[in-house]
C-alpha cells in the first residue's frame, strides 16, 4: 500500500491527507491493513471530530448518503486510536503483523453494533468483508458489548427514525421491558363504544357518523343484536371501511336499516383479556395484523387492540427513555434556534452518570442483602446449637450459692462472652424463673444458655 505526498518532499507523506482526499474503500482498507505508526494519533482525532459532524449533518439532513461505510470508517479511526495507546504503553507489540488492524477492525464493528444493534448480520458481513474468520469470536464479543451498552442509553438509529417519522412500528423495546411491565390486552384496548364498534344492523346515518368519528380507523368490530340493554350482543366479525361505504352507496344515506352480515369477516386471530403484551407483539408482527379482537370464548366484545395503540402503550409506558418526546422537543429546539438546547446535553450526561453508576448501585443492594441474610442466618444457628446446662449440677459445683446465682455467675464467665448476645441481666432473670420453676415441681429443668462450656455431669 502507498500513500501519495500531498506536496510532502520525496519519500514522506501526509497522513491527514491520505484520510481526507481518498475514496473512502480505500480509507477503510488503510485503517485496517496498515502498520503501526501509519497514522498519528492526532491525525486520527482530529478526521474523526470532522468526519463523525460530516456524517450527522448529511444523515440529519434526510441525504441518501448512508450510515454503513461511514461506521466502519469512524469505528476504525477509534479502533486505531486505541491500539496506538496500547502500542504508546507497550502493553502490544507493534511489529506483530496486522494486530493494530484488528484493533481496527474491532472498533469499526463496535461501533456497527452500537449504531444499528444488528449483532448477528454485522458480524458476518465484517467476517466476510475481511476474510478473517479468526476474527469471529471477537467480533461477537464487541458487537455483544456494544449492542449491551447502547441499549442502556436509547434505541437504534433506525427506531429513532421511525419514531421521528411517526410510524405506526411495534418494536425497538426490549422484550424484558415488556414483560416487567406486566401488561395485558386489557389494559391496551380500546373498549366498545357506541363510536368505535357495529351492530349487525345499523341505519345509514349511524354508519356515516362513525366513519367521520374515526377517520383514522380502517376496520371495526361487529356484534350481534344486543341481548338487552344492559349485555352488549355477541362478537360477530370484522367489517372494512370501504366495505361500510360500499353498502351505504348501494342503500343509500337514507337508509333506515342497512345489513352489515354480507361485508363481514371473520376475525383471523382473536385473544382473551389476561392475554400478555409480548404475545400480541409477536402476533402483529409475524401476521402483520393491525386489529385484534379481545372476547371471552364466543361472548361479547370485549375490546380492540389496534396497532396505534400498542405504539401509544410504547411510547408512553414502555419507554424509558422517552425518546419520542425528546426528538419532538429537539425538532421544535432546532426549528425555533436553539441548537445547543437541542443537543439535550443535559439529560444525555444524566444518563451517562446512571448508565456508569447503576452497576455499583446493584452490586451494592445485593452486597447488602446478602450480608442481612447472614446475620439472619447465623443468630438461627446459633440459637440451635446452643447446649444444655442442668441446675442441680450447677448447684453441685457452686455449694454456697443458691442454684439461680450459680447459674448467674456461670454466664458472667468471660470465656461465655464472645457467645452471649443477650445482657447478663435478661440472661439472669430467664434463669432465675427457670430455677424457681425447677425448685417448686421438684424437677430438673433445663436451661438453655449461650455458652461454649461443655455439659456439666
Amino acid at each position: 500500500m502507498t500513500f501519495a505526498g500531498y506536496g510532502c518532499s520525496s519519500g514522506s507523506y501526509n497522513d491527514l491527507a491520505v484520510l481526507v482526499f481518498n475514496p473512502q474503500g480505500f480509507k477503510i482498507q488503510a485503517l485496517f491493513a496498515a502498520p503501526s505508526g501509519t497514522f498519528h494519533m492526532s491525525s486520527l482525532l482530529l478526521y474523526s471530530a470532522f468526519y463523525y459532524f460530516l456524517a450527522a449533518i448529511t444523515y440529519g439532513a434526510f441525504i441518501p448518503s448512508g450510515l454503513f461505510t461511514v461506521s466502519l470508517i469512524f469505528g476504525g479511526c477509534f479502533g486505531r486510536i486505541w491500539a496506538e495507546l496500547l502500542v504508546w504503553v507497550g502493553a502490544i507489540d507493534a511489529s506483530e503483523p496486522g494486530l493494530v488492524g484488528i484493533y481496527a477492525l474491532l472498533g469499526a464493528a463496535s461501533f456497527l453494533g452500537g449504531l444499528m444493534r444488528m449483532s448477528a448480520s454485522m458480524c458476518l458481513v465484517l467476517m466476510e468483508m475481511t476474510g478473517a474468520p479468526n476474527t469471529l469470536p471477537f467480533l461477537m464479543m464487541v458487537l455483544i458489548i456494544s449492542k449491551g451498552v447502547g441499549d442502556r442509553f436509547n434505541y437504534s438509529v433506525f427506531d429513532h427514525q421511525i419514531m421521528l417519522k411517526g410510524f405506526a412500528f411495534i418494536g425497538g423495546i426490549p422484550e424484558h421491558i415488556v414483560k416487567r411491565a406486566h401488561l395485558d390486552a386489557e389494559d391496551v384496548m380500546l373498549k366498545p363504544s357506541g363510536a368505535n364498534h357495529l351492530n349487525i344492523t345499523e341505519p345509514a346515518k349511524h354508519l356515516l357518523e362513525t366513519l367521520d368519528a374515526n377517520k383514522t380507523v380502517t376496520v371495526f368490530a361487529v356484534c350481534g343484536a344486543p341481548k338487552s340493554s344492559d349485555e352488549p350482543g355477541d362478537f360477530m366479525g370484522i367489517i372494512s371501511r370501504q366495505s361500510i361505504l360500499e353498502l351505504v352507496a348501494r342503500h343509500g344515506d337514507d337508509a333506515e336499516s342497512i345489513d352489515l352480515s354480507s361485508k363481514v369477516e371473520v376475525a383471523p386471530v382473536v385473544i382473551p383479556p389476561g392475554m400478555p403484551l409480548t404475545f400480541i407483539y409477536n402476533v402483529m408482527q409475524e401476521q402483520g395484523l393491525n386489529y385484534i379482537p379481545v372476547i371471552r370464548q364466543h361472548g361479547p366484545l370485549e375490546g380492540m387492540v389496534s396497532r396505534v395503540d400498542i405504539v401509544g402503550v410504547q411510547s408512553h409506558q414502555l419507554d424509558k427513555f422517552h425518546v419520542k418526546e425528546n426528538l419532538q422537543q429537539a425538532s421544535k429546539d432546532i426549528e425555533g434556534g436553539r441548537i445547543i438546547q437541542s443537543m439535550m446535553i443535559d439529560k444525555q450526561t444524566a444518563a451517562l452518570r446512571k448508565a456508569i453508576a447503576a452497576p455499583f448501585m446493584k452490586a451494592r443492594d445485593l452486597l447488602v442483602k446478602d450480608i442481612h441474610e447472614h446475620d439472619e442466618f447465623m443468630d438461627g444457628e446459633k440459637e440451635e446449637r446452643t447446649p444444655i446446662i442442668y441446675l442441680d449440677a450447677l448447684a453441685g459445683a457452686f455449694p454456697e450459692q443458691k442454684p439461680e446465682a450459680a447459674l448467674t455467675q456461670q454466664i458472667s464467665l468471660s470465656s461465655t462472652q464472645p457467645y452471649l448476645r443477650r445482657s447478663k441481666t435478661d440472661a439472669a432473670a430467664t434463669m432465675t424463673s427457670t430455677a424457681a420453676s425447677a425448685a417448686d415441681g421438684g424437677v430438673r429443668e433445663q436451661a438453655r444458655v449461650h455458652s461454649s462450656c461443655d455439659r456439666l455431669e
